[in-house]
Formats: C-alpha cells, sequence, structure tokens
C-alpha cells in the first residue's frame, strides 16, 4: 500500500511537470495545468490514481499553505491607504455578485448550503491570475488595477469567513444557521486575539533563536512546526484549518523575518498547493464534460459577462471612467483559486454532490483560462467599447495612464528625499526614468505631478522586470536596512541583469559583500553626510585636501570593518 501510494505520488509530479512546462508555452497560468494532470490521471481518464480521497489531506494543506502566503502579504498600512477600493467597492462587489450567483443557482435546483458555496466560488476571482498579469503589464499602479488588487484583497478576507461557513453548513441540523454561525465568528474572534497575543511574546524571541543558528534547514522546519501548530489549534476549536494559516501568516507578516520566511517558503508552498489543485482537477468527472460541454461554454461566457457588468456598473457608480469600469471588470471576470478550494472542500463537507461540483469547477476553470488573454487585451477591449464616448487616448481623470519608457532609462527604487532629488535632475537633463515606491500616498502625490513613477515594490524582481530592468541604463536603489539590499542586488545579479547598480542604505553593514554581490556603488546615507561634513569642517580649519581625503578613507575603513565584527559576535 505504502509502495503504491509513493508510486501515485511520483506519477501525480512527474506529470504536473511535463503539462507545466508545456502549456508554460500557450502563456497558461499553472493552476490550468495542474488541473489538467488532475483530469487526466484521475479516475475519469487513465485511472493512474483510482481513489482521489487518498490524497484529501494534501488539499486540506495546500489551502492551509495558500491562506498562509497570503497572510504574509497582508499589512495593515497598504489595507488602510486602499480601504475605499478594499471595503467600499470589494464589499459591494462580493455582496452582489454572491446574492446574484447564489439566487441563480438556487432556482436551478441546487440545497441552499449548495447555493452559498457556489455562489461564494464564483463571486471570487483569481489573486494570482489577475496580479500576475496586471504586474507583467506595468498595470498595477494604474487606476483599474488599483482597484482590482483593493477588490482581490477584500476578496481575500472574505474567503476566510467562507471557508469558516463551509464546515457551519454541514454541521448539526438542529443548531440555527445564525447562531452556528455567530458561534463560529465568536470562537473565531476569540482564536485571533489569543494567536496574535502569542504572536507579540513568543514569536519573536523564538525566530531571535533560530535565525542565531545560521541553519536553513532549522528556520523552514521552525516556519513549518509553527504553521502546522497553528492549523491545529484552529481545527482544535472546530474551525478551520486555513484560519489557523492565515493568522499565523499575518502575525509573520509584521515581522522583520518576513521576507526570508517568504523565500524559504515560496517553493515547498507552491508545490503543495499545486498538488492541491491536481486533487480538485482528478475529482472533475470527465463524462459531465463530455456530455454538457456546450452548456458550460454556455455558463463560462454568462459568468464572465455577469462579472464584467456587475463590476463594471459598480465601478461607475463610486465614479470612476467607463474604460476603467470595463478594464476592471475584465481582471475581475474569472473564477478563482480561492472559489475552486470552496467547492473542494463543499464537496469534502457533501454540501453540493460531486457531479454539480465538477459542473461548477468546469465552468470556473474555463472562465480561468480566458483572463490572460482578457486582461492582456482589456485596454484595446475598453477603447473599442468606448470610442464614441471618449478618444482612445484620453487619460482617466482619478489617475491618468503614464508613458513609461521601454528602454534608455534609469529605474529609482524609492522616491523619498533622495529619489526625488534624482528624478528631478534628470528631469532637468532630459534623461527618462522609471521610479517604484511601495506608498501609495507618496506614488498619488507624485502622479499629481506628472512623475513617472508605479506602484511597486523595488526588492521585488518581477517589479524591476515589469519596470524593463533589461533595457535599462542603470538602476538606483534606496533601502532602510542594508539586508534588504543585500537580497535585491543578489536577486538582479543571478537573473543575469549586468546594468550598473547604485545603492543607498540608510544603516550602516558590511558594504564589500554588497559590492561583491553585484553593486557598483554603495552610499550610505548616514556616514555620507557625516563625512560631508566633517570635509567642509576640515577644508575650513586648512587641513590640507590629501590629508582630509585620507582621513575619510580611513573613516569608511573602520566604519565598515567595525559593523562586520559586530555582525559576526552576535
Amino acid at each position: 500500500m505504502e509502495h503504491g501510494f509513493f508510486e501515485q505520488l511520483l506519477a501525480i509530479m512527474s506529470v504536473s511537470l511535463i503539462v507545466t512546462i508545456a502549456l508554460r508555452r500557450f502563456g497558461l497560468p499553472n493552476i490550468i495545468s495542474y488541473l489538467l494532470t488532475g483530469v487526466a490521471i484521475g479516475p475519469s481518464v487513465l485511472g493512474w490514481i483510482p481513489h482521489p480521497e487518498t490524497f484529501s489531506f494534501l488539499a486540506e494543506f495546500g489551502v492551509v499553505f495558500l491562506l498562509f502566503s497570503l497572510g504574509l502579504e497582508f499589512s495593515l498600512p497598504k489595507l488602510f491607504s486602499m480601504r475605499g477600493a478594499v471595503f467600499g467597492l470589494g464589499s459591494i462587489q462580493v455582496g452582489f455578485c454572491t446574492l446574484v450567483f447564489g439566487g441563480a443557482v438556487w432556482l436551478w435546483g441546487t440545497s441552499l448550503p449548495a447555493a452559498v458555496v457556489i455562489a461564494g466560488a464564483l463571486a471570487l476571482s483569481s489573486t494570482a491570475i489577475v496580479t500576475s498579469e496586471l504586474a507583467t503589464k506595468g498595470q498595477l499602479h494604474f487606476r483599474h488595477g488599483q482597484l482590482s488588487i483593493g477588490v482581490l484583497l477584500f476578496q481575500d478576507l472574505i474567503a476566510v469567513l467562507f471557508l469558516i461557513l463551509v464546515p457551519v453548513l454541514a454541521g448539526n441540523a438542529n443548531t440555527s444557521l445564525y447562531s452556528a454561525l455567530a458561534w463560529a465568528l465568536v470562537k473565531g474572534i476569540a482564536l485571533l486575539a489569543g494567536l496574535l497575543a502569542a504572536g507579540l511574546w513568543l514569536l519573536p524571541p523564538l525566530y531571535k533563536e533560530v535565525a542565531r543558528t545560521r541553519s536553513d534547514e532549522i528556520f523552514v522546519l521552525s516556519t513549518l512546526v509553527i504553521v502546522m501548530l497553528s492549523a491545529w489549534t484552529t481545527e482544535l476549536f472546530g474551525l478551520s484549518m486555513a484560519l489557523g494559516g492565515f493568522i499565523i501568516g499575518m502575525m509573520l507578516g509584521e515581522s522583520p523575518f518576513r521576507h526570508q520566511i517568504n523565500n524559504d517558503i515560496r517553493g515547498f508552498k507552491d508545490i503543495l498547493l499545486g498538488l492541491f489543485f491536481v486533487t480538485i482537477g482528478m475529482s472533475i468527472q470527465i463524462e459531465v464534460l463530455l456530455h454538457y460541454w456546450p452548456r458550460i461554454i454556455l455558463f463560462t461566457f454568462v459568468l464572465i459577462a455577469i462579472k464584467v457588468l456587475l463590476v463594471g456598473i459598480m465601478v461607475r457608480l463610486i465614479g470612476h471612467s467607463k474604460k476603467t469600469a470595463i478594464q476592471t471588470g475584465l481582471n475581475l471576470a474569472q473564477a478563482g483559486e480561492f472559489g475552486l478550494a470552496l467547492l473542494a472542500l463543499g464537496v469534502m463537507h457533501q454540501l453540493l454532490p460531486s457531479d454539480q461540483a465538477s459542473f461548477i469547477i468546469l465552468v470556473a476553470v474555463s472562465s480561468m483560462a480566458l483572463s490572460p488573454l482578457l486582461i492582456r487585451r482589456s485596454e484595446a477591449l475598453s477603447r473599442y467599447v468606448n470610442r464614441k464616448k471618449k478618444p482612445a487616448n484620453a487619460p482617466d481623470k482619478a489617475m491618468p495612464p503614464l508613458h513609461l519608457p521601454l528602454e534608455n532609462h534609469v529605474l529609482i527604487g524609492g522616491l523619498g528625499r533622495v529619489g526625488t532629488t534624482i528624478a528631478r535632475l534628470l528631469e532637468e537633463k532630459g534623461i527618462d526614468y522609471i521610479a517604484l515606491d511601495s506608498n501609495i500616498d507618496v506614488v498619488t502625490r507624485a502622479r499629481a505631478e506628472d512623475k513617472n513613477i508605479v506602484y511597486g515594490d523595488s526588492s521585488r524582481l518581477h517589479m524591476l522586470e515589469a519596470c524593463h530592468i533589461d533595457t535599462a541604463r542603470m538602476a538606483i536603489l534606496t533601502f532602510n536596512s542594508i539586508a534588504d539590499a543585500k537580497k535585491t542586488v543578489e536577486r538582479i545579479r543571478k537573473a543575469g541583469y549586468t546594468l550598473p547598480i547604485i545603492v543607498r542604505s540608510s544603516e550602516h553593514g558590511d558594504f564589500d559583500e554588497l559590492v561583491s554581490l553585484g553593486a557598483n556603488y554603495v552610499i550610505p546615507e548616514m556616514l555620507e553626510a557625516s563625512l560631508v561634513i566633517s570635509s567642509q569642517m576640515f577644508a575650513l580649519l586648512d587641513i590640507p585636501e590629501d590629508e582630509i581625503q585620507q582621513t575619510l578613507a580611513a573613516e569608511r575603513k573602520r566604519v565598515v570593518s567595525k559593523r562586520a565584527t559586530t555582525a559576526k559576535t552576535d
């Protein structure tokens, strides 16, 4: 039995690898590859995995780590800066779509619990697909991009509530649905408070001890244990294991270890999530596709049309342009990975029959397969629809589109005091640039001043690639942390980019290591400011210029050596 399980797992991973590589050539997301793998090797086609329930535990852990990764990205400052799009448009979109889809499938003949699960699944969109496509197009900073990300963030948060709701709907029939849901929410709030309190006093010293071991294996192992312990705790409270993953991720998302955790866990999380989608694919009944493929195609286009229409109307009602409304609707027109997870959990808790779930999953997967094409063509489609009302090149009143240079430009990471000065000097010399900043208020003010700035984190390679780092003349990156600077420079060089890199850091550190990783010049802000003042001081004291330069060079070397020695001692 154990040997059979190993062979089945090997088949899943091998076929997943082949299908993923093949479909990447067509620009399809990995989720589609995993789903097709599950269909192919499941009981409906080849039958290599005759009993998909053997891998049901992978489904649970896939959801746990999906929500854990979401928690790592969850940021209260980001949420607050986008509160209008998140809680305003996001809540209206989820509410209206849930009511429309829920009413439709209830009239179709499903039970009320099944209608709630299906409606919730179809109301959600794909965070992975939308953010990836918008980042590739460099449109995360556009108004439709910001609105889409805000809605997706709310959907990701409300998905936690849907996941809590599934066990409640499948619970004791003698208990009122409202009281059961209220009790689940009370337990969830109490558990959230307890875990957050534990995170404040237990996790920081624990991770400090783990970091002192300087062992990657121990760091990864400690993260896995913490995630699994949190998931086990929430299950003891009668709540979803995935909720525990989300809470622990949110706690660690505010810690200084967040980026290291995210980098270490990403491969493990992606593989588990891929296996989760394979198990969903194995549950799809191929005979449903063969018998109902015309209806599936029809329902797919109906789903896309309804979501585009509903989202577009809502965006227009809150005061945005028709073009922005259409593009936002096209961005959010698909179903998403959380919806697929919700359907899978619904089947596991016997809230809806597997053939009905298979039909909805096929509709959802079809919409996700079409989504990259819709997002890539959203601007052209919006211009076509809006051609009589507005010139094709007319800007959006709320946030006009930028004309970003495609080559021979300078990348500026961070538009603070230093970045603003550099941008102004480049403008005076007529040199193109693209600035990145993760503070939406900074981006909004700079956009109002016609600065070429986009919203994004300059420490992330995919954001730099979206800003055409491959054709840039140089990159000027400003960091508060020397550790972040090292990681970013290392990623850029490992990706094969050879452009000159100038780094400004607010703190001291091992600058020789930063240069060895690929930085051409390193400017420590506080140190250089003090040395400039010292240079002027010595000049006024009539110290010879050669002696001044030697003194300053010696001081630079002393500070760097002291910092390196301190780091080794720690």
